[in-house]
């Protein structure tokens, strides 16, 4: 038993030797922009909003977010109502005699952006209605490993954003 756990111990030190020295690194790849892969964005016009009792509301399906990444992405939403002017969420509107305020819940596949009003008589008016155009709503899709690769990137500036990760309008 001895010289059968001798020649099974040589033979794997032979075996690991030749693995190790036949592996060989193949040519690396070009390099890719720093933190761009996999991010996206969808801009989406708003002409009419839904309501409730107690706000307005628009759904926005977003196939990138899924039950199985829900946890670990991250979701910039930003909204505009001057061409190439965007302001992320959340955001205050301040006016009066009431304020609103525009903030964004995720769900597997949807983005729902809301319109709040602060009256405890009524929901106000709709966006389009306060700032008289229709509004655009852009939703970028972050995964994690384009946050880490980007800390010091300021996530509620689109401008940068759309710059340091290299997206289309």
């Amino acid at each position: 038993m001895k010289k059968y756990l001798q020649i099974t111990t040589s033979t794997l030190l032979v075996a690991s030797l030749i693995l190790i020295n036949g592996c060989k690194k193949g040519k690396d790849g070009a390099p890719g922009k720093d933190g761009s892969s996999n991010v996206t964005s969808h801009t989406f016009s708003t002409n009419s909003w839904l309501s409730n009792p107690s706000r307005y509301f628009q759904n926005f399906p977003i196939a990138e977010i899924t039950s199985s990444n829900i946890n670990s992405i991250s979701v910039a939403v930003y909204f505009s109502t001057t061409s190439g002017v965007w302001i992320a969420l959340p955001y205050t509107y301040v006016t009066t005699p009431n304020n609103y305020f525009m903030g964004f819940n995720t769900s597997a596949g949807l983005v729902q952006v809301t319109w709040d009003c602060n009256s405890t008589v009524s929901i106000g008016s709709d966006p389009n209605a306060i700032f008289s155009t229709t509004v655009q709503i852009k939703i970028v899709t972050i995964p994690p490993s384009a946050r880490k690769a980007n800390p010091n990137l300021d996530w509620n500036n689109y401008s940068e954003v759309k710059q340091k990760l290299n997206l289309k309008d």
